[in-house]
């Protein structure tokens, strides 16, 4: 005769699950049970020893035609200090180069005489790491935006200029024939020499510096050599803008002399 109670086989297993279930949540291991069985984040495992001991060689850059426009603006742009904003295009055909590292340099060798117009060439050559290339001759079609003074209405010789008679609009000024005058000027120090239609743009052909001595008119005359100052009267033969160097005549000798204009009321001889 058996002694012991008979329990079905299925209901032990559950009851047996049952309890260890209650004993595990009760208990430390069952954090730890629940940190080992979770999902592994791969980007979170530690690199193999080495890995990162050798990094592979980078692969040259190659220098296009791109690359070359927009490196050689910003160089000239920066070596003429140029007002305004330029834009150029490489017109000749260009090969690219295979560069032996990632940073490279152009640098000028040659400028164009005479300043750069809307076509030029210069001559360059593109370091990269320790060697280097060319120099090249690169033919270049250039634009030079600048903000320059337009007549808002028309304008009639003598008229006295000032902002509000004049509007700012950027023009290109490598392909105008005139040299325009730019919004860095202040219109007051100018003067019309001629009459300008509205829309038209201010330029040197039109508009001179404002004179501060003018013909015609008595001045004060300061001669000035070491610690001796000398000073007397003469009469303007020509016009003149502060900076300006004008004819003048002594009133006493009637002896005609140079002197640079200081202000409305005085120039000044230099020995």
């Amino acid at each position: 005769m058996n002694r012991f109670p008979y329990f079905p086989a299925r209901g032990v297993a559950c009851g047996v699950g049952r309890l260890l279930a209650l004993v595990l949540a009760s208990s430390p291991a069952h954090a730890q049970l629940d940190s080992l069985l979770a999902p592994v984040n791969p980007a979170a495992l530690p690199s193999p020893a080495g890995a990162n001991a050798a990094t592979p060689p980078s692969v040259p850059d190659v220098l296009n035609a791109e690359m070359l426009r927009a490196e050689l603006e910003k160089e000239l742009q920066a070596r003429l200090s140029l007002n305004g904003e330029l834009r150029i295009e490489v017109t000749n055909a260009w090969q690219p180069i295979k560069l032996p590292a990632p940073e490279f340099a152009i640098q000028l060798t040659e400028m164009p005489i005479g300043g750069i117009g809307s076509t030029f060439f210069v001559r360059a050559k593109i370091v990269s790491g320790t060697s280097s290339f060319g120099p090249f001759q690169i033919a270049v079609r250039a634009q030079l935006w600048q903000e320059v003074w337009m007549a808002a209405n028309r304008l009639d010789r003598g008229q006295a200029l000032d902002r509000s008679v004049l509007a700012a609009q950027k023009v290109d000024v490598l392909h105008e024939r005139q040299q325009m005058i730019s919004t860095d000027v202040d219109p007051a120090t100018l003067e019309l020499t001629m009459n300008l239609n509205a829309g038209r743009p201010l330029t040197k052909r039109e508009a001179v510096s404002r004179p501060v001595v003018r013909k015609g008119q008595v001045v004060q005359v300061v001669a000035q050599q070491g610690t001796l100052t000398v000073s007397m009267k003469a009469i303007a033969l020509e016009n003149g803008a502060t900076g300006d160097l004008i004819r003048l005549r002594n009133l006493d000798s009637r002896k005609d002399f140079n002197a640079q204009v200081i202000n409305e009321t005085k120039v000044q001889v230099h020995f």
